[in-house]
């Protein structure tokens, strides 16, 4: 209650600020002209903060002047209601997101990511609770070697991992990738959830997110389907599945042949590109994310049976 109290108050207090002179003589189209107004007074030099709290709450005596009761509060509101739905304006944010910073080392020099709109990109992707943090490279083919044995070797204690590949299709070549909400092992079964999603930053970046089935048919073979967000075999390891028996993308044992077919659930194209399912691979890299503020890293599991020292 006191919250709405505090947000009527500020409502009447800004449009104190404009004069019955000045109101007279406004030309008022639409909702955005009032609030462009409002920005004009509260952008002036001479507008503070002190001044403006002493408006929303004026000495005793002044208030039954400047607040009516709750009756006509309701009447007012009820009368402009739909005016109000009607014209509300829409704010898109459009700035640019933060680049994601990367941890800087000459042992583990990073290829894929170093383009800063690439990890523009990312940042606008990842969930909000992992926008603040920072890239560290934990696998690369072009030091741990081309092996998803050392690949599953180099993830399986973080989970928030995100992978590049760079997939070569003739004579052009994409830059895909997946984020894994779990951490990447060997599984018997698919693992995994929503948060997964697949992407491509370059060429023409795309994001494609996992999204349930709202349909309301209970096809349970669709579902199991669509929930296989990711599978992580010793032969191959793949994200997103279709009725067809392929993947969102899959990567082979050895690091040399992936494929890319559109997934439930993801609705993906195919990440290199339109018609372009099968393509050789090139680097890949695997990252965890560190947060900005500690420099801890983000979803990394302990080692319960740890036994050096013993």
């Amino acid at each position: 209650v006191e919250g709405c109290k505090a947000y009527f108050r500020l409502a009447l207090s800004l449009i104190k600020l404009i004069s019955k002179k000045e109101l007279k003589a406004l030309t008022l189209t639409d909702s955005e002209s009032w609030w462009n107004e409002i920005r004009k007074k509260t952008f002036h030099p001479d507008f503070t903060l002190a001044k403006h709290l002493a408006l929303m709450y004026p000495k005793a005596g002044k208030v039954v002047k400047l607040y009516p009761n709750r009756k006509m509060l309701r009447r007012a509101l009820k009368y402009h209601e739909k005016w109000a739905a009607d014209n509300m304006p829409i704010y898109v944010d459009e700035t640019p997101p933060k680049p994601m910073g990367y941890i800087i080392s000459d042992d583990k020099p990073i290829t894929l990511a170093k383009p800063t709109i690439f990890r523009s990109n990312l940042a606008k992707w990842l969930p909000v609770s992992l926008k603040t943090t920072k890239l560290d490279l934990i696998y690369s083919t072009e030091i741990h070697g081309r092996s998803l044995a050392a690949f599953y070797n180099q993830c399986k204690r973080y989970k928030n991992t995100i992978v590049l590949i760079e997939a070569i299709v003739g004579n052009t070549t994409a830059t895909i990738g997946m984020f894994a909400s779990h951490a990447w092992n060997v599984n018997p079964a698919s693992y995994g959830d929503g948060e997964c999603f697949l992407f491509r930053v370059d060429p023409d970046p795309k994001c494609f997110n996992w999204t349930p089935d709202f349909s309301g048919i209970d096809d349970f073979e669709s579902q199991a389907i669509r929930e296989q967000y990711m599978v992580a075999k010793s032969h191959f390891l793949a994200m997103g599945a279709n009725a067809e028996g392929t993947n969102g993308i899959r990567l082979d044992q050895d690091f040399i042949n992936g494929e890319s077919y559109s997934a439930l659930g993801f609705d993906n194209e195919p990440l290199p590109g339109l018609d372009r399912n099968e393509f050789d691979i090139g680097v890949v890299e695997a990252y965890r994310l560190i947060r900005e503020v500690d420099g801890s890293a983000v979803g990394e599991e302990e080692k319960v049976w740890d036994l050096n020292g013993l």
